[in-house]
């Protein structure tokens, strides 16, 4: 299987195939074929490793045997998936075989006679492979979910029925250049994006940079906002690391305070608009909001609000791992960031693990 799984999609896979596991036809069909403990122990293998899904999705961008073991975990949860399936196939045929009516006498009982027993024997036959097949996920199983131990991945969720998101360090605009592998080419697009002007249109242009955990919105986002075209090209520029707690007030004025960080301001929504909309008025600005959860397009469109007053060719960031905030927040074409190349990654691993004066030696 070629290309890449992300962490909402493989996740989403994951309690697929856990509700697979459980539905009440595949359970019985399980009993009757003894195979019920298997199907129980594969249930618990890929739950716990579903716990653990989004710690290896943070990590995977510095460290490739993590990446790696995802790639693993994509590629056996479709065989898994596979023989769910199959299962699925011969319980349906056994209880098409045992709701069979009475077949008349005769030689049209024969044919149904013969019939009945040639789906019987291959179902037995099929049994056989099976049986070897299923000993084999379980080995693969167990040897993936105990890969996580070595790979210190974690569990941050909040149990199977409320996924709880890892809530990490706030972003900042900062960022150190020199230690950002790749990313020239889609930083250029970015840059392209928000230098273009057109003067018919009086929407701030939204532009969502989607992409799966750790793969580096955020980073793209800093080398744009520090660019020093930005710079000159924006009259205001203005970060916010949002984060799940997508709450209109907290926005309104930490965007009023990144602006006027010396300044205090009151706990009241429409103060803080007003004030926003001021200081926005006929004014091109940047403003980057970073890690959006928030689908609510309600509560978006009064966060805007205040931006409509500001001068054509202004721009809104937004970064997000979520396909759905893209549908709700964007008025450009979103930007959807792709992993980075292998030799990157190297460089990147090469760094983090051995230090930059082993990185240089093995360039040289």
């Amino acid at each position: 299987m070629a290309g890449f799984v992300g962490e909402a999609v493989l996740s989403g896979f994951i309690q697929k195939l856990v509700d697979m596991v459980a539905s009440p036809e595949l359970w019985k069909y399980a009993r009757e074929e003894q195979v019920d403990s298997e199907l129980n122990e594969w249930k618990k293998i890929l739950m716990k490793i579903y716990a653990v899904l989004h710690d290896a999705e943070d990590k995977q961008m510095t460290n490739p045997l993590v990446k790696m073991w995802l790639h693993d975990l994509r590629d056996l949860a479709y065989d898994v998936e596979d023989i769910l399936d199959e299962f699925a196939t011969q319980a349906l045929r056994r209880n098409l075989i045992v709701a069979q009516p009475q077949p008349p006498t005769g030689t049209v009982q024969s044919i149904f006679s013969s019939l009945s027993t040639s789906l019987t024997l291959s179902a037995a036959w099929s049994n056989l492979s099976m049986g070897s097949k299923i000993e084999e996920i379980t080995a693969r199983l167990q040897d993936i979910s105990a890969q996580k131990k070595h790979l210190d991945l974690r569990d941050v969720s909040a149990g199977w029925s409320g996924r709880k998101r890892l809530r990490r360090l706030p972003s900042t605009s900062l960022v150190i250049e020199s230690r950002i592998y790749g990313r020239e080419t889609e930083k250029a697009a970015i840059l392209a994006m928000l230098l273009k002007d057109d003067p018919s249109d009086d929407e701030v242009c939204v532009i969502p940079i989607v992409g799966m955990g750790g793969i580096g919105k955020t980073t793209l986002a800093q080398l744009a906002f520090n660019d020093d075209k930005v710079k000159d090209h924006f009259n205001l520029r203005a970060w916010v690391c949002v984060s799940d707690d997508f709450d209109v007030l907290r926005v309104t004025k930490t965007i009023l305070q990144s602006l006027s960080p010396h300044t205090r301001y009151a706990n009241n929504l429409n103060l803080l608009q007003i004030e926003l909309r001021e200081k926005l008025y006929r004014k091109k600005f940047l403003l980057i909001l970073d890690d959006v959860w928030n689908e609510n397009f309600d509560e978006w469109d009064i966060l805007c609000m205040p931006m409509r007053a500001g001068a054509s060719g202004s721009k809104l960031i937004v970064t997000t791992r979520n396909k759905g905030v893209v549908s709700v927040t964007g008025t450009c074409s979103a930007y959807p960031l792709q992993e980075l190349s292998y030799d990157d990654c190297l460089s990147l691993f090469t760094r983090q693990a051995l230090g930059q004066e082993t990185l240089m030696l093995i360039h040289t």
